[in-house]
Formats: C-alpha cells, sequence, structure tokens
C-alpha cells in the first residue's frame, strides 16, 4: 500500500471515528433533556423551551406556577457546530491534496 493512500486510510478513519463520537455526544445530550421534560411532566408542570444560537432556557408551568430556567449552554448545537467543523476541515484538506497532486502530475509547460 503506498505512503498516500495509507494516509488516506488513516485520515478518513479519524473522520469516521471523530463523527462517531460526536454523534453518540449528541444523542446522549437529547437523552438527558428528554429525562429533564419528563420530570417536569412527571410533577405536574408543563416545561417550555426557548432557543437562541448556543443557548436555551427551560421554563416550567404549574397552573399559577411558574418555575423560570436559567440560560443554559445548549450542546447540542455546539456539538454540531464542531462536527461541521471536522467535516469542512477534512473536505478542505481533501481538496488541497488533490489540486496538489494535479499540479505535480501535470506537465511543465516548456518554450
Amino acid at each position: 500500500m503506498s505512503k498516500n493512500r495509507t494516509v488516506s486510510v488513516y485520515s478518513i478513519a479519524y473522520l469516521v471515528g471523530s463523527n462517531a463520537i460526536l454523534i453518540l455526544l449528541i444523542l446522549w445530550v437529547f437523552q438527558d433533556y428528554a429525562y429533564r421534560a419528563a420530570y417536569w411532566r412527571s410533577m405536574g408542570f408543563t416545561p417550555s423551551t426557548t432557543y437562541w444560537p448556543f443557548f436555551f432556557v427551560t421554563s416550567a408551568v404549574k397552573g399559577s406556577t411558574y418555575i423560570q430556567g436559567q440560560l443554559t449552554l445548549d450542546w447540542t448545537q455546539v456539538l454540531g457546530v464542531v462536527l461541521a467543523a471536522i467535516d469542512v476541515a477534512f473536505l478542505i484538506g481533501v481538496l488541497r491534496s488533490r489540486s496538489r497532486a494535479e499540479a505535480a502530475a501535470a506537465p511543465l509547460a516548456g518554450p
């Protein structure tokens, strides 16, 4: 196996592995949010969530009782941005290596 092909296989393995870990973390965060909402419902409250970029607030209402949530970092969005950044960096690296390979393989124009 050539050196370039080996590096490519390791790069793809790194990309797939990091994506799998980040996707599992995103699912874990979703599950945590679902458990929180289920807890509020079990106590008779109605949860509501307001989202902003990278933040959210979960409040709960039960009759005239209103519990204001705190501004919280939305880990789903943060992990999604990290996932996208890793994929974009990999894609840029692949495109740059292809353009370098094509430039090296192209015959030099002579007089």
